[in-house]
């Protein structure tokens, strides 16, 4: 199961939880408005809690993909230029072997 849906399930319970327990409570109209709706902006702050630590964690995901792309670059460069440079030498050999080892 994904992070999302533990969250979204999560979520759902707390507020479940929350609303059966103050619908059941002993209280004035009044008093049970407000406590859902304190419990209301609970939720809401916990949420918003959520999402923004969510987007600091993608931000840091994709400065961290970024550099292994760029890592990634580099090295299939390097290996590019090392393959490049020894087929230069293996060519330059073959044409000095097949010249009988003249280089003039």
């Amino acid at each position: 199961m994904s992070n999302k849906s533990n969250v979204a399930i999560a979520l759902a319970a707390l507020a479940a939880g929350a609303a059966i327990g103050i619908l059941f409570a002993p209280a004035s109209g009044k008093e049970t408005r407000g406590r859902i709706a304190r419990k209301g902006s609970d939720l809401r702050d916990s949420l918003n809690d959520m999402l923004a630590e969510g987007g600091e964690l993608i931000e840091k995901l994709k400065g961290e993909a970024g550099d292994l792309v760029s890592k990634g670059k580099d090295a299939a460069n390097t290996m590019k230029d090392r393959v490049k440079d020894t087929a230069q030498e293996a060519a330059g050999a073959a044409r000095s072997g097949a010249n009988g080892g003249y280089k003039g």
